[in-house]
């Protein structure tokens, strides 16, 4: 017994599958719009295939059709902007969009001929997926999945301007600009045209899934209100002996409690980021230890340059106004600061500069000490005030 399975009946079932995997994934991580978008591509698309298999000769289907055509191309533009974090698509475009589809609707409803017909709505798809690949194009910097991305989308485009005056093909029916034959067309342009969509549909779902891998380590290793790295990485890179000379500064928020209790948590948090700003930009490794408490390490620097980049970080913070609190209070910090050799553990120095950070509170705040290298119990010396 033969059995028959209609081709388009499998492409749907296909077209939906992958639609309904994106929704549930979407749903799954409770996160990535992109894949909300992308499956409501593949419903449309998927739509489309059904729509154009057994409806595409009357009314009704030429109306879906003007519809599904350019909204699948709508959606995709989403997912790729959601994807890609581009904004969202100007009301200029928009409204040029919407206007080409109102044209193909009017000239079905006047009964102009079917190739006419077509052409409104194809370039309502043309221009707003044209308006996301020049946004996608014009990004400063992007990654190999970002310019991956940038080529299929190019790809389709260029499919979907070929595909203008041969869509009647589609439907069945003769078109007056015969570019290739039917079975040329069938066989190999669309072919080639599934192959950009299906690969523009896997590079989204790569760049979404890796987005969310990234932001998973991301959270992992970094400490969520400052951006610095956390304890448990920070202490993993203490263990390691030092490949070369250096130096560790601890730092401390001055009278940091009372920001807290006069003027709110949020202020205090505020005060933390802009601290957390300034230190970002003085070392290899930044850690926050904990509350308002701050860890650096530095190589190939001496215990005298280490120093001078601590105080500059002092007098940085000195100056600093926090808008919340205005310029009549000035924020301090205290710094310990201890050196390392090549092949000693970087924590024996942390404990070091922690002590010297402890002489810096005790002497009177908002001023630095360095560890005497040459005493195991922390004694340490005034460098700054």
């Amino acid at each position: 017994m033969e059995v028959t399975v209609d081709l388009s009946l499998m492409v749907f079932a296909i077209i939906m599958g992958l639609g309904l995997c994106c929704l549930f994934v979407h749903y799954a991580l409770q996160s990535g719009s992109a894949l909300a978008w992308l499956a409501a591509t593949m419903v449309d698309v998927g739509i489309e295939t059904l729509v154009i298999r057994f409806a595409a000769e009357t009314a009704v289907g030429m109306i879906a059709l003007s519809l599904l055509v350019p909204f699948a191309y709508f959606f995709a533009t989403h997912a790729v902007r959601q994807a890609m974090s581009l904004n969202e698509t100007g009301r200029r475009v928009k409204a040029i969009f919407g206007a080409l589809i109102s044209l193909s609707l009017l000239l079905i409803a006047i009964r102009a001929p079917l190739f006419l017909q077509c052409i409104p709505f194809q370039l309502a798809a043309i221009v707003i997926f044209f308006d996301t690949i020049k946004s996608v194009w014009l990004m400063r910097s992007r990654d190999l999945l970002g310019t991956a991305l940038l080529f299929l989308c190019s790809g389709s485009l260029l499919g979907l301007v070929i595909r203008v005056p041969m869509f009647p093909l589609v439907l069945g029916q003769p078109t007056p600009f015969p570019i290739m034959e039917p079975l040329t067309f069938e066989q190999v342009f669309m072919h080639c045209l599934s192959f950009f969509t299906s690969g523009l549909a896997l590079i989204v779902v790569a760049k979404i899934v890796g987005d969310l891998l990234s932001g998973y380590r991301q959270s992992a290793e970094r400490d969520p209100l400052t951006g610095l790295l956390n304890r448990r990485v920070f202490d993993e890179i203490l263990d390691r002996p030092a490949t070369s000379p250096g130096a560790v500064i601890m730092a401390d928020i001055d009278h940091f409690k009372s920001v807290n209790d006069v003027y709110g948590h949020a202020v205090g948090d505020e005060v933390i980021q802009a601290f957390a700003c300034i230190l970002s930009h003085f070392a290899d490794y930044v850690g926050r230890m904990g509350g308002e408490e701050f860890a650096l390490i530095l190589h190939d620097v001496d215990i005298d340059a280490a120093a001078e980049q601590a105080e500059v970080i002092r007098t940085g913070f000195h100056h600093y106004r926090s808008p919340s609190i205005g310029d009549h209070v000035a924020m301090s910090a205290s710094f310990g600061v201890a050196a390392f050799e090549p092949g000693q553990p970087v924590r024996f120095a942390l404990d070091q500069a922690d002590k010297a950070l402890y002489a810096a509170k005790s002497a009177g705040r908002n001023r630095l000490e360095i560890a005497d290298a040459t005493d195991t119990v922390g004694t340490s010396i005034s460098k700054a005030a």
